[in-house]
Formats: C-alpha cells, sequence, structure tokens
C-alpha cells in the first residue's frame, strides 16, 4: 500500500486554513482575528501551490497572508474601543 504523503498534509493545511477562518468569526478579539485570517491565507497559498498554480500561490502569500493583515491590524490599533 503507497501512502501519499501530499495528499495527507494538502488535507491537513485544509483543515487548518477551514479552522483559522472560523475561529476569526469567532474570536471577539480583534487582533486575534487578523491574525487568524492571515494564517488562514497563507495556508490558502500553500494550497494553490500544491495544485500548481504559482501565480495564485503567490499573490495570495503576499495579499492574503502580509499586506492584507498588516493593513487590517493598523487600522484596529488607530481606532478606539467602545465597551457595550
Amino acid at each position: 500500500m503507497d501512502f501519499n504523503y501530499s495528499l495527507i498534509m494538502d488535507i491537513g493545511i485544509l483543515l487548518l486554513v477551514i479552522l483559522s477562518y472560523v475561529g476569526a468569526l469567532l474570536e471577539k478579539d480583534l487582533i486575534k482575528c487578523v491574525v487568524l485570517t492571515g494564517l488562514g491565507g497563507l495556508g490558502l497559498a500553500y494550497i494553490f501551490s500544491s495544485l500548481l498554480a504559482p501565480d495564485v500561490a503567490l499573490t495570495e502569500a503576499i495579499l492574503g497572508g502580509a499586506v492584507l493583515p498588516a493593513f487590517f491590524a493598523f487600522t484596529v490599533r488607530r481606532t478606539q474601543r467602545m465597551d457595550e
């Protein structure tokens, strides 16, 4: 029986992506949401890379994993928190 370790890793990363986005939806702290969405973006970049789409993977890694979370974190830091 031949194991396909690439498939097992792809499924693991896909579960990580799903859990990070669900965690971002359920999280109350906005900075933690930004970190979780950045983690999901990097996971998606890996999935795109494993699907042999390097241009999409590179774009997702740059935008979804670095630039947008940085902008979101900057925006969250610059806003005031209001307690309900």
